[in-house]
This record gives C-alpha cells, structure tokens and sequence, in this order.
C-alpha cells in the first residue's frame, strides 16, 4: 500500500468515527467528541508556534480564554449568529497576540517562555477579578449560540458545527505546512542564524506564527461556546495549558498526524481510568513518563516511520 493509499485509507476511518459518533453514541460520547474537537484545534494552534516556529511561548491559555469571553460576550450583547461571534473573538485573540509577539519574539528559549507565562497568569487574574465583563470567580454564563435559523441548545446539534470548524482549521494547517511561511518557521526552528542569513525576517516570522497561534486559540475558545452554557476561569488556568502541552509532545511534536493522536490519547485516558479513583492521578503520571522515555519524538515520531517504510518496501517485496 502506497502512502497516498494508506493516508486516504487514515482518513476515511476519521470520516467514519465522526459520523458514527452521533449515530450510535451516547449524549456524553457526543460532548466528549465536541471536547476533543476543540482540543484538537487549541493542539494544533499551540504546535504551529512551539512544534513549529520552535518558540517556547505558553500564552495559549490566555488567548483561549480571550476566544471564550469575546465570543460569549458578543453572543450575549447582540445576539449574532456564530459565524460571526467566532472570527471575531479569535481577531480579538490574533489582536492581543500581535500586541504581545512584537515584544515577546526578541526572547529567546527560556526568557520567552516565562515572559508569555507571565503574560498567561496576568490574563489568569484578570479572567478571575474583572466581575463586570468575566464575572470574575463566579465564572460567565453565557446564551446558547445562534446559527442564524435556530439556538444550539445540546451537545448533538453542536457537534456538526464543531466537526466543520475543526476541520477546516485542520485544513488549513495542512496548507500552512506546504507553504512558503511553514518552510521559513521550520528554518527558524533548525536555526535562527541560519534562517536570517538566508533573507527570511526571523522577527517578522515569528511574529506572524505568534499571531497565527493565537487565532486558533481564540477559534477554540469560540468552539467551547458552542456546546458549553457557562466558563469558569479555572478552566483557562495552568492545568489545562500542561494538558495540551502533553497532547503534542506525547503525540508527536511538529507533526499534525501526532498532535491529533495526542488529543485522542490523552483526551480519553481520564475516561478510561475514571474508576480508578485514588490510583487515577499517579497511573496517569506514570503513563506520561513513560511516554517520555522510551517514545522521546511522541507516539507519531515512534510508528509514523515504521507504518511508512513498510507501506514503501511492500511493493518490492511483491515482485517475484
């Protein structure tokens, strides 16, 4: 099987899960599929700048939680359809990480990671203290979303509108790879030196990932308004930000295969150990080191190269 066939054949057993989903799955299997919908797309902004880019920014939480709060607060105020609630609350997100990336881009490694983190923790307390436009610790309600002929009102007829957001946002990173700016942030990433003596703006580059990053950020954050009535800024803070951190480097960094098997891995091993109870959190610490010591380039880096050297030696193997 050629790697076009077996990529198709990757693709077309997605397809079938997804339909199969509000098929034959229970309303918590549906709300559990929208979660990981929108996982998916906050993975991937976050591996666009840190798998990608190389830039150890750990913002990302706070530019979701931008997405959230623009989002709810316009459906609330105006009543629009998502269609325009959504590209609205991640300009917002792409806006303030514009802000932020002018200055932040001139760190390097350790320096910018804790300036973006500080930022993270900033956003943190403002989500928690500003009660006339958060609610502060009390969290935000917020109206179901309008499709512009109907409100969503359950997780079912959320889950189509999640589907196609997350797969056009997919669709786009996949574009973004083949392009002339996923070829500079990937020169950036092997080397700075070497990527600005070959005429590409390091600065501007970077930048520009930052920003990117951001808006799928905030596109997420529009997303959990679709099948959630209410955030809490617990939700934004640092847990969530080491969660998607572990979905890419346990999936595969720089890989958009792996950051999806990411998602999925760790999305639903906390549903697979509920039971558990006491023992949940340390299994769930000792799987993660696991994963790190005997699969270093994540689940993707391990069997991706496997999959598809076998699928090119196959062939040759047939001829008599």
């Amino acid at each position: 099987m050629t790697n076009n066939r077996l990529v198709l054949v990757f693709a077309v057993a997605i397809v079938a899960v997804l339909v199969a989903v509000p098929l034959f799955g229970s309303i918590y299997v549906v709300f559990l599929a929208n979660m990981l919908l929108m996982y998916a797309v906050l993975a991937v902004g976050l591996d666009i700048l840190l798998g990608r880019a190389g830039q150890f920014a750990f913002a990302h939480t706070a530019f979701f939680g931008i997405g959230v709060y623009t989002t709810a607060l316009i459906n609330n105020h105006t009543g629009l359809p998502f269609v325009l609630t959504i590209p609205a609350g991640a300009a917002v997100a792409a806006l303030v990480g514009v802000i932020i990336a002018l200055p932040a881009t001139r760190l390097r490694h350790l320096y910018l990671g804790l300036a973006t983190f500080a930022f993270a923790e900033v956003a943190h307390w403002v989500f928690n203290n500003w009660e006339s436009v958060t609610g502060g610790a009390n969290g935000l309600r917020f109206q179901p979303q309008n499709t512009g002929f109907g409100t969503i009102t359950n997780d079912l007829q959320a889950y189509p509108f999640v589907v196609v957001i997350a797969a056009f946002m997919i669709w786009i990173t996949r574009n973004l790879e083949r392009s002339q700016l996923g070829r500079r942030m990937e020169a950036i990433k092997e080397s700075e030196a070497a990527a600005h003596a070959s005429g590409i703006s390091v600065t501007r580059t970077k930048a520009v990932a930052f920003t990117i990053s951001a808006a799928y950020a905030g596109v997420a954050g529009g997303m959990y308004t679709l099948f959630q009535s209410y955030v809490h800024p617990d939700v934004l803070g640092f847990d969530t930000l080491v969660l998607i951190l572990s979905m890419i480097v346990i999936g595969g960094l720089g890989t958009l295969p792996g950051v999806l098997i990411g998602v999925v891995l760790l999305g639903l091993m906390p549903e697979a150990m509920r039971g558990l109870k006491v023992m949940q959190e340390l299994l769930y610490g000792v799987i993660l080191i696991a994963f790190l010591m005997f699969m270093p380039r994540g689940v993707w880096g391990f069997f991706g190269p496997l999959i598809f050297s076998r699928s090119e030696r196959k062939p040759a193997e047939d001829k008599p």
